[in-house]
């Protein structure tokens, strides 16, 4: 007996012990989250983020933060693999690398540096360290369910996973923390129709689960990508008017709605801490954020709102889809319990691979030598005062190339090259190309050799997508009203205060029922107008239209939500019914042939 005792507590010692030496990790990934609307900045004091602010505050705030794309897929790819994703073919998001439009392949694909070998995931690679793996929110690089269990995050390293951009997705894990069999979800009470509360409510799940176990969990957080907040939701009606002075009515409405999803965000990050500190694994996890890229373009001198999602790039130049800053500088924070020491502020270059290497060397695995991120650990510890870098930091987009490497940046497009000290002059107003003639040709030549070593499908071609397309060098149109906040020093908006957190009596989950559900009726949106009046004539809207205009997030798919629009304002049943006649292979989205298609009436 006595020696059966000793045996047992023999194991639990090298239980204990084990799990102590693996440390959680967390990587939360906001959505089209721009770099003014992370409240420690102090761009805005609109933006009201305070569980975010206070990770930041308690760890280290980077300022020079960087995702390796300007849009959602290959950013979200470049991160799972750590590499930039155009060494494996996969170039913006309707790139096709082997395994289909959109998918993240399983092998690198022909004309690549690793042909053939197998491109695993950082959820792989943590699984094979003795991890439990957990996924919570978008996915976007693959299909959510794959009928063939090949591209869907459950075949590519994730353990447990709620995977949905919006609030109809499908799991194995449900909300008291209890494994189920592999379903479509999509009924929810009441006070879990907010997605990214219900994201976080799967994230806080998973914790919960293996909060005895060394975890790694994923959290790609929907936010605050359109579709916008819905104008029924408490988070919009309880958050203040704005009146912004260079935004019309409309506009101010859209800020309205973004802030109110960034307010969302937070409270749903807030969730997740309180039940690390719940279970007291706040000192073992290790917390990062970043963004996937800047916010999209908003007003423009032919549209009142263009895709603008209601967030902010001031005062960095550009927007989603350019490798100007406010196209790849995104919000960026790390935090860790007695690990990280508060306070800390790093303006040196850090990129999201740095995140992937970073988790896998806390794991306790060797980075490998494709990788082109670095471990942040004796950065973020004090260990070191200076990240080592061996390359600079490269993007290739259809918008053109730039590269950084120490304070300088290198952009292009077309015959135009400009040189920046980015570190001065973040917001890129200063072209030293001509100081700086021989930094320019050597910075071009090894911009041009990494180029070269690219598969041709994932490299810059100025005669194709972007060729038309005008750089935010170039300055607004002249019918524009410019923010005033990008003049330097730039002024902030008064600020208007968001009234105290909603708790309820059991705990950190939001008491929904206690809040306003009355919506205030609101103006219908301009696209709505014009296709009521294309009816009303006795035509219907130009398909191909239509689908450029639905598709938000520039995927080439058009969701039941895109479709939609504001469910506030427009007939929904409708026109679900037609989304589904015109959804031919069932998969919940509209190609633009479908949508060319005449309805089955």
């Amino acid at each position: 007996m006595k020696n059966h005792l000793l045996a047992f507590l023999l194991l639990l010692l090298l239980t204990l012990t084990a799990r102590a030496e693996k440390p959680n990790v967390i990587i939360i990934y906001s959505d089209d989250h721009g770099y003014t609307d992370l409240g420690i900045h102090g761009i805005d004091a609109n933006v009201d983020t305070p569980n975010m602010d206070a990770l930041a505050r308690g760890g280290v705030l980077m300022r020079a933060g960087y995702s390796s794309a300007p849009q959602c897929r290959p950013s979200r790819c470049g991160l799972m693999t750590g590499r930039i994703q155009n060494e494996f073919g996969f170039a913006d998001n309707k790139a096709d690398a082997g395994a289909g439009v959109g998918t993240l392949p399983r092998v690198y694909p022909s004309g690549t540096d690793m042909e053939g070998k197998p491109l695993l995931t950082i959820a792989d690679r943590m699984k094979s360290l003795g991890y439990v793996t957990g996924f919570s929110g978008k996915w976007h690089c693959g299909l959510n369910h794959d009928p063939k269990e090949e591209y869907d995050p459950r075949s590519r390293g994730f353990d447990e996973y709620w995977v949905a951009p919006m609030t109809n997705g499908y799991t194995n894990l449900d909300l008291e923390g209890n494994l189920i069999p592999h379903q479509k979800k999509a009924e929810w009470p009441k006070e879990l129709q907010n997605r990214v509360i219900l994201q976080g409510k799967f994230a806080e799940s998973f914790v919960s689960r293996n909060k005895d176990k060394p975890f790694f969990l994923y959290f790609p957080i929907y936010g605050p990508h359109v579709p916008m907040i819905k104008k029924s939701d408490p988070y919009y009606q309880d958050f203040p008017k704005q009146d912004y002075p260079h935004y019309n009515d409309q506009q101010d409405d859209v800020r309205r709605q973004g802030l109110a999803l960034l307010k969302a965000m937070d409270d749903a990050v807030g969730g997740l801490v309180k039940t690390l500190q719940r279970y007291g694994l706040e000192e073992n996890t290790l917390i990062l954020f970043a963004g996937d890229n800047g916010a999209p373009g908003k007003q423009t001198h032919n549209s009142p709102i263009g895709s603008w999602n209601g967030s902010n790039n001031v005062p960095m130049r550009g927007v989603k889809g350019w490798l100007h800053e406010g196209g790849i500088r995104v919000p960026m924070f790390a935090y860790w319990k007695g690990k990280i020491p508060a306070g800390q502020v790093v303006d040196e270059m850090v990129t999201t691979l740095d995140f992937t290497a970073t988790t896998l060397a806390l794991g306790g695995g060797a980075i490998p030598s494709e990788f082109d991120g670095v471990d942040l650990m004796p950065r973020l510890t004090g260990k070191v005062s200076t990240l080592t870098r061996d390359q600079p930091m490269y993007w290739e987009f259809y918008t053109g190339q730039a590269m950084r490497r120490g304070d300088w940046k290198l952009w292009r497009k077309d015959d135009t090259t400009v040189l920046f000290n980015i570190a001065n002059d973040p917001s890129e107003l200063t072209n030293l190309a001509y100081q700086h003639p021989d930094r320019v040709i050597e910075m071009s030549k090894q911009l041009d050799r990494w180029s070269e070593s690219l598969p041709e499908s994932a490299r810059y071609d100025p005669e194709m997508r972007g060729k038309n397309m005008i750089s935010s060098l170039g300055g607004a149109p002249a019918d524009v009203k410019p923010d005033p906040r990008y003049l330097i020093p730039y002024d902030n908006p008064v600020p208007t205060p968001y009234p105290a957190a909603v708790v309820s009596p059991g705990g950190p989950a939001l008491a929904f029922d206690s809040l306003k559900s009355e919506s205030k009726p609101v103006k219908p949106k301009e696209n709505a107008k014009r296709e009521a009046m294309a009816k009303e004539k006795g035509r219907r809207p130009d398909p191909k239209k239509l689908f450029y205009r639905r598709d938000q997030n520039q995927d080439g798919f058009v969701t039941l939500e895109e479709f939609i629009g504001d469910p506030e304002t427009r007939n929904v049943t409708a026109l679900t019914r037609v989304f589904r006649q015109r959804d031919v292979d069932q998969d919940g989205r509209l190609t633009l042939k479908e949508m060319q298609a005449k309805e089955n009436q």
